[in-house]
């Protein structure tokens, strides 16, 4: 196990904060500013160990505080020449986007346009939700005009940094009450020809969505009902993805939407679940059968539920994509799946009973126990 762990720490996305890192940023930023100790920002590695992959980006963001000119549109130039230097890539431009946000509220317009610039080479996603929370109004008309640029990362940053609850990123209060506050970056993005930005515009939905569904299932709707035929493969893929979490939990008007009827008659048979008693880093395997009691052919979104077992004894459901069927009326499928029961960053598990739901078009249709052994 202890090897296991040195495995796993040995590959965190942490380790890309090292001496090697320090070295080529501190290369860039003195060939853009010749006073910057490179020399002492290679020395901040010595304390990494100790430190997690954010704090290692935030003392390297106090470090340049330290060093560069306390005029912040001075520093904020420095740091731009370096990155267009091209001596750095990718995650090396965190601790660039990190200083602007600690740093440059109170020069809006000129933080703005530089993290406009760092998200072509690393995304700035995150750096713009304290100018959302801080200048909501003139930072949301600078990424509408963003919505319209001709990069593709520029376009995306404009609806990625504005998601309501943005992973690694704080929430926006505001965003989450007013679903409506980033209506024209998405009507902007809906068309776009680069799935990378429709990606972004279904995920966006699908965090209004947790506040908000009958607005989402409204504004696809019309996005459905209103598109033009040559678009209309684009609207159909934000609309799947956009809806998944809403389909996960049986919202009847999410699955309608996708052409899915919610009341349909179901019949679950052979439901085996092996093993019983199970071994912590083993696998869950469990096979059963449905036919459809239906007079016309109908599709079938089928998802299981594990309900795991909480730190206070109690039960959590999470619920996981299995398969989409269609089947004809009377027409029987087997279905298979096996679950692997390992470590994983998002859980922790408890040992004790268990269930497996399976759920057909958001309802469910049949449960079985089992007991996790720890």
């Amino acid at each position: 196990m202890q090897n296991e762990r040195e495995k796993e720490n040995e590959n965190a996305l942490k380790h890309m904060y090292d001496r090697a890192h320090l070295k080529r940023m501190g290369v860039a930023v003195k060939k853009a500013w010749p006073k910057f100790d490179s020399a002492a920002l290679e020395s901040l590695s010595k304390d990494f160990d100790a430190l997690e992959m954010k704090p290692r980006v935030r003392a390297i963001r106090d470090e340049l505080k330290r060093q560069l000119p306390s005029d912040y549109p001075k520093a904020l130039a420095i740091l731009m020449k370096a990155v267009e230097s091209k001596q750095l890539s990718s995650f090396d431009y965190w601790p660039f986007s990190e200083f602007i946000q600690a740093h440059g509220l109170d020069h809006l317009e000129e933080s703005l346009e530089a993290l406009q610039q760092l998200t072509v080479v690393f995304t700035s996603e995150w750096a713009i939700r304290p100018f959302l929370t801080c200048h909501q109004k003139p930072t949301l008309k600078f990424l509408e005009r963003a919505a319209k640029h001709s990069h593709t990362s520029v376009r995306r940053w404009a609806s990625e940094g504005s998601r309501p609850r943005l992973p690694w990123g704080e929430r926006l209060g505001a965003f989450v009450k007013d679903p409506k506050l980033t209506s024209r970056i998405l009507e902007t993005l809906k068309y776009d020809d680069e799935l990378f930005v429709r990606k972004s515009v279904a995920n966006h939905l699908n965090d209004i969505a947790k506040d908000h569904p009958d607005y989402v299932i409204k504004v696809l709707t019309d996005w459905n009902t209103g598109s033009p035929q040559r678009h209309r493969s684009k609207i159909q893929w934000i609309t799947r993805h956009a809806l998944r979490s809403l389909i996960k939990a049986g919202n009847p008007g999410a699955l309608r939407l996708l052409g899915v009827d919610p009341d349909i008659r179901v019949k679950l048979e052979s439901l085996d679940v092996k093993p019983k008693k199970l071994q912590f880093g083993e696998s869950l395997r469990f096979d059963f059968k449905l036919t459809l009691k239906e007079t016309s052919s109908q599709k079938l979104v089928v998802d299981y539920v594990l309900d795991f077992v909480k730190a206070n004894g109690k039960t959590a459901p999470k619920v996981f994509k299995l398969k989409t069927v269609q089947l004809s009326p009377g027409q029987t499928v087997l279905i298979s799946k096996s679950h692997a029961i390992r470590k994983i960053t998002t859980r922790k598990y408890f040992p004790g009973k268990h269930s497996l739901s399976i759920q057909v078009n958001g309802r469910v249709v049949g449960k079985a126990d089992w007991y996790l052994k720890i």
